[in-house]
């Protein structure tokens, strides 16, 4: 992705942003701490208990130096406070002379972290977080804990992501603060394989977000969070895939490596053997904005030259794209198959031919969102639409 194309992306956001949204401003003070140590080398400060100043600075200063080469836009100063809860970063005070939303920041890491690779992660991490609030303080919960996440993974490799709680509700918008925190942990996986996608550089695609995200607030009250990190995302990735492709075809690909490549698998709206005759399958859940349907046929038990139909049919003012994906025994892609339908139809059909070396197939159904406005990250609640499968052996 180019910075031609950003700061293009930037001008015509900052340009064709006329509702504004609000978030509102929330300053929280530090807790407070017993000791300080502060670096030699960079502009950090760690506060807490004195036995475990020490191994946080060190990780602290490894996440910074490994921040200035994925383009973070660090903080001129930095403090990390050291408390027995779960890590986090918050605002403490509005940049008031700032042309954009700027804040001051700062982050609790968890007294309870061993040292070693989880204690540079979560410092990475929360080091990260407290940078993009600190530089695009507007930004959605839910969006930041999985940048901030997918960030570290590039700088602490060694650090385990659990995705598990994300692959348990792929239903729901990729990126979405009411499941919890773990899954806005699984959601980093959205904004890693766009970043290894899309990126010229690693953690470039992230960092630019937030830097194209930046906009002027006029309220005491409220940040203006228009655009957003999704409005980025947007506008950068038109012809990115080709030309004329869209945010749309990256969610698609996406949606499959979801289905395909992420441990643990996603949960499955239907796991079903080979039909013996048409079979009609209904979601049990609605998909959400962003949200993604997974059915699995098992090809055990076809004839030799079968072939598989599938119609599908799904509620108004959604667009939901359909893709076949067809596995071998060991669940490698063999071939994929876009369904083709109509603007603002509601209906799809097609048809797999080549079974061959297939051991099963997945329907991959996403919800790339309603035909009137965008996604965005910042709504409360996303109307979720239901959708029906025929799937037929000829």
């Amino acid at each position: 992705m180019s910075n031609c194309r950003l700061a293009l992306g930037l001008a015509v956001l900052l340009g064709a942003a006329s509702a504004q949204a609000a978030k509102p401003i929330a300053i929280e003070a530090p807790p407070a701490a017993e000791s300080t140590v502060c670096s030699f080398h960079r502009s950090i400060c760690v506060h807490g208990p004195q036995a475990s100043l020490l191994r946080a600075l060190d990780s602290l200063e490894r996440g910074w130096d490994a921040g200035l080469i994925l383009g973070v836009p660090l903080p001129m100063s930095y403090s990390a406070y050291i408390a027995p809860e779960p890590s986090r970063s918050a605002i403490s005070g509005r940049d008031v002379l700032s042309h954009f939303d700027r804040a001051r920041t700062f982050s609790v890491l968890d007294s309870h972290l061993a040292p070693g690779c989880a204690l540079d992660f979560e410092a990475a991490r929360e080091l990260y977080a407290a940078s993009a609030l600190a530089s695009t303080p507007s930004i959605d919960d839910a969006s930041l804990r999985a940048e901030a996440t997918a960030l570290a993974e590039l700088a602490v490799p060694c650090a385990l992501v659990d995705a598990s709680a994300f692959q348990s509700h792929p239903d729901r918008a990729v990126v979405d603060r009411h499941v919890g925190p773990g899954y806005a942990d699984g959601a980093s996986f959205v904004f890693s394989w766009l970043d290894a996608s899309f990126s010229k550089q690693p953690g470039r695609l992230i960092t630019s977000t937030w830097a194209l995200a930046a906009t002027h607030t006029t309220s005491d009250l409220d940040w203006s969070d228009e655009p957003d990190v999704m409005d980025v995302l947007r506008e950068s990735l038109k012809d990115a895939m080709a030309p004329g492709s869209t945010i749309d075809n990256a969610l698609v690909d996406l949606a499959i490596a979801r289905g395909t490549s992420l441990s643990p698998t996603p949960h499955l709206d239907w796991d079903v053997a080979w039909p013996t005759a048409a079979r009609t399958l209904a979601s049990p859940e609605g998909l959400a904005e962003t949200g993604t349907g997974f059915v699995r046929i098992d090809t055990k038990g076809r004839r030799p030259g079968a072939r598989f139909r599938i119609d599908a049919s799904w509620e108004e003012h959604a667009r939901i794209a359909w893709t076949v994906v067809t596995l071998d025994a060991r669940d490698h892609e063999v071939a994929r198959y876009r369904a083709l339908a109509a603007p603002k139809a509601i209906d799809a059909h097609f048809q797999v031919i080549n079974l061959d070396d297939v051991s099963s197939i997945l329907v991959v159904a996403m919800n790339l969102g309603n035909w009137t406005t965008p996604f965005d990250p910042d709504d409360d609640i996303w109307e979720p639409h239901g959708w029906l499968l025929t799937i037929a052996a000829e």
